[in-house]
């Protein structure tokens, strides 16, 4: 017997106008689901028996989010069936307007039987959860493949957009969930495995999810499970059995990670971490584990910007929550401690240097005005312009938070966030709360600067010059200029001295126009602004070195193909041409008859013996790229042979805001299966592969100095 009203569309709203709504304290403590996973018929047989706390009244209405396809059998409170009332709105199973399928449900509670302070209420439901994956655009590291939910023979995910358990909205709960997969499978969820049971034709897992959450996900597949132990907390990984030799590197990788991340942050909030295994494109950090599509788990992909990153994700985002709708800074403080601090500490300051000035780079290139937005208003990232905003200048608004308060109560400041929030949301105005009350500082000026402005700051050196002192020394006088709003900055200065010494200090910058003098005791040669990019600003790409992405993110581009290519080097160069042709943009397509450069950035493909403009663009970058009858030479060393392709980007001498960039193999079989890959290679003047393998790489110096005054003998006399 099944109780229950079901409306759609346009009645079902103006029907519940007049129904009661939830009391505010009616919330879900706590999850025991039972889940049956049938991947042949893409079906999932579930019962939930929710724990409410708030339920105090009769009349009140417990709203809960399910998937629409799934079909609601009963629901139960004390062996008595109750009322729900269903309601599926026209949006909710479009993709690409929709945040998931979903649909709420209506549950009419009655009094309560007892004083009890748990009320449990039993939802028994099944049906087909099928949302293939389908490619995202743009490059995977932006935005993993697009699905709400697929259960099927490739594999299973349930997430949070699948809606795959009675859900009530902003409710953190605590979940205790069995699964029962085919024989040969196992799932993985949150918190802790207790119990796996292999039978003839099904294998059953018990988990235990004690840390509260806002979402549970679940994955299940053919996996093999790697293990150890590392300070009580067990530490896996779940793979196809074809890549079982790589579980054991994912394992020591996480080891290492947890060991220095737990003395930075604080205890580690779960009973364990795993890495697992993805059946499609995909890097996603969960409580207690991560999902790492399989391409690239294959590859290795324990870095810190990768596997680190998730880690990370432990404290910040999976244990200390944030309502992405008022803003995300989960994001922006875990790519700080993960892709760039680690680097800074582990390989020292000049690695720290270049990544800070690829953040500043990256926003610059790919930040247009008509798309920029202040840093309150990042949800989640979609497309590079989110990542430059979400990820590389939020990363440098704690960068530069950090320099504020000082090493110490910065990272105090981290820990007592942690601490004080775990299994709690915390959002913007909470972390500058933390922050102030750890540092005894005032804050309020520096995040209304940095989250609620869109843009950057621009700085100039307006004037600088060179008095001799009338007793010993030099006195330089140093202007610094704001172009647009004015921003309060406290931005490193550099006088480079004779005998390779120098003097360093700061200028505090808040009005448009700033005038220091300092003191140095012998001649100065010249003085730089922010030479170790610790402020986020405004670069003028002239001040960039010349790469790829300088022709990706120009507004005026153009790609050459001669028309004389050869067949299999065509064939070689197709992923790369797709690719660009898949954008739907302005570029210009030319050929060797039809090209005219001017001020525009250009990508020719192809060898120089038959493609001319190869040759001519090789030629912009001078000595450093000399082309060889059987080679080339880059930067003084040689590169040859039948597996050797190059990408090199030079700037244009007569438009230096505009490159040019080469790609090419000295045979077409070294082209063969890299090409596809090409624009992840973004970063770099030149890279040199190997049998489709990076073997040297480097930047060339930018066709313009950053920020840099050079003082001349005159200004001396």
């Amino acid at each position: 017997m099944r109780l229950g009203l079901k409306i759609t569309g346009a009645w079902g709203i103006s029907l519940l106008m007049s129904l009661p709504v939830q009391a505010a304290g009616v919330t879900v403590r706590h999850h025991d689901l039972q889940v049956e996973l049938r991947p042949g018929t893409h079906t999932i047989i579930a019962r939930d028996t929710l724990r409410l706390t708030g339920h105090s009244a009769t009349g009140q209405v417990l709203h809960v989010q399910l998937n629409p396809d799934l079909e609601i059998e009963e629901i139960v409170l004390s062996n008595g069936l109750l009322p729900f009332w269903e309601e599926d709105l026209p949006a909710a199973n479009n993709k690409q307007d929709a945040p998931g399928w979903t649909r709420t449900i209506d549950v009419y509670l009655p009094e309560p039987s007892s004083t009890s302070a748990e009320t449990s209420v039993h939802v028994a439901y099944r049906g087909p959860i099928q949302d293939a994956p389908t490619a995202s655009p743009g490059l995977r590291f932006v935005r993993p493949d697009r699905t709400l939910g697929y259960i099927g023979e490739e594999g299973v995910y349930l997430t949070s957009e699948t809606s795959w358990y009675p859900h009530v909205r902003g409710s953190l709960a605590t979940f205790r969930v069995t699964t029962t997969v085919p024989a040969g499978w196992r799932a993985v969820t949150h918190g802790q495995e207790v119990s796996f049971t292999k039978g003839e034709t099904t294998a059953t897992s018990e988990w235990d999810v004690r840390a509260r959450t806002e979402a549970l996900t679940l994955a299940a597949n053919r996996f093999v499970k790697r293990a150890s132990e590392w300070d009580g907390i067990e530490i896996a990984a779940y793979v196809f059995p074809e890549d079982a030799r790589i579980a054991d590197q994912y394992v020591d990788a996480t080891t290492r990670y947890l060991e220095w991340y737990t003395k930075l942050l604080g205890p580690y909030p779960f009973p364990k971490f795993a890495v697992v295994e993805n059946f499609f494109p995909s890097g996603i950090g969960l409580p207690s584990f991560t999902l790492l599509g399989s391409r690239v788990m294959k590859r290795g992909y324990t870095q810190p910007y990768s596997l680190g990153h998730e880690i990370v994700h432990s404290w910040l985002g999976n244990s200390v929550h944030n309502h992405f709708e008022t803003g995300n800074w989960v994001e922006g403080l875990t790519t700080y401690l993960a892709n760039y601090y680690y680097d800074e500490r582990m390989e020292g300051e000049d690695k720290g240097r270049a990544h800070r000035k690829r953040m500043i780079m990256e926003y610059n290139l790919y930040v247009q005005p008509a798309d920029d937005y202040p840093v309150v208003n990042f949800h989640h990232k979609e497309n590079r312009v989110d990542n430059a905003i979400g990820y590389q200048k939020t990363a440098m608004v704690f960068h530069m938070l950090r320099h504020e308060l000082g090493d110490p109560a910065f990272f105090e400041a981290i820990r007592e966030l942690i601490a004080g929030y775990s299994g709690e949301y915390a959002d913007w105005p909470q972390v500058r709360q933390v922050f102030e009350d750890t540092s005894g500082k005032e804050l309020s000026w520096f995040f209304k600067q940095w989250l609620h402005g869109k843009g950057t700051p621009h700085l100039r050196v307006a004037q600088a010059r060179v008095e001799r002192d009338a007793r010993t020394g030099y006195w330089v006088f140093l202007t610094v200029a704001q172009n647009g709003r004015a921003y309060r900055l406290r931005v490193p200065v550099v006088v480079q001295l004779e005998q390779e010494e120098e003097y360093r200090t700061f200028v505090d910058v808040r009005e448009h126009e700033q005038t220091m003098a300092l003191w140095v005791p012998v001649r100065p040669l010249g003085v730089r602004l922010d030479p170790g990019f610790e402020t986020f600003r405004g670069l003028d790409r002239q001040a960039m070195s010349p790469m790829l992405n300088g022709w990706v993110t120009d507004v005026r581009r153009a790609v050459l193909v001669a028309s004389t290519t050869p067949e299999l080097e065509q064939q070689g160069l197709k992923p790369a041409l797709d690719r660009v042709r898949s954008q739907n943009d302005d570029t210009v397509w030319l050929d060797e008859w039809t090209a005219r450069i001017g001020p525009q950035s250009v990508l020719a493909l192809g060898h120089p013996r038959t493609n001319p403009w190869a040759g001519k663009i090789i030629g912009w970058c001078g000595p450093r790229v000399r082309l060889q009858e059987q080679g080339m030479t880059i930067q003084g060393t040689s590169y040859s042979g039948d597996l050797t392709a190059v990408l090199v980007t030079c700037a244009n001498p007569d438009y230096p805001g505009h490159v040019g960039t080469v790609f090419f193999g000295f045979s077409p079989k070294a082209i063969h299966g890299l090409s596809r890959l090409l624009f992840f290679y973004g970063w770099d003047s030149y890279l040199v592969f190997e049998n489709r393998k990076v073997t040297a790489r480097g930047s060339f110096d930018p066709p313009m100095p950053d920020l840099t005054v050079a003082f001349h003998d005159h200004e001396f006399k």
